[in-house]
């Protein structure tokens, strides 16, 4: 027998376990946001998780359904001209609220199976901190496949 993905419920209680200092807000019986400070190497972020669990009859889509992480404080800062890009790694335009890649979906590195406690946040942690990198240096360290760089001009 295949088990359902694990409600919100069961989201909060691992969020609250290993984030405690995260607020929840619940958006609907099947969707939250989680909100809170993070401080990965030297800067402190607020950043926001928010996550709609799928009816296990929806056809999977692991771009579309994966956890959306946003940065609410302070603002990611961009790099015009960078060979990496504005910004690497993130959906969306880089000056106008993106959210961060955290993942290849193609390669189902999460599924809805997973709690966001024990995937999304530590990789959300671990983006921050090669973003604290990439700023210093001009390098992205956290590896993965590159979404093509969005250019000045764009």
């Amino acid at each position: 027998m295949m088990r359902g993905f694990p409600g919100i419920a069961e989201q909060a209680e691992a969020m609250r376990r290993h984030w405690p200092a995260s607020r929840m807000r619940r958006i609907d019986e099947r969707s939250a946001a989680w909100l809170g400070p993070v401080r990965p190497l030297m800067a402190r972020y607020e950043i926001e998780i928010a996550y709609r669990v799928p009816h296990i009859v929806e056809r999977i889509d692991p771009l579309g359904q994966q956890p959306k992480v946003r940065v609410l404080s302070p603002r990611l800062l961009c790099r015009d001209n960078d060979p990496e890009g504005r910004l690497p790694h993130v959906y969306g335009h880089p000056r106008f609220d993106p959210t961060l890649c955290l993942f290849d979906f193609e390669t189902s590195e999460w599924t809805p199976f997973d709690l966001l406690a024990l995937t999304t946040l530590p990789w959300s942690l671990d983006w921050l901190a090669c973003y604290e990198g990439w700023r210093a240096t001009g390098e992205w360290t956290g590896g993965g496949r590159h979404l093509q760089p969005v250019h000045a001009g764009a």
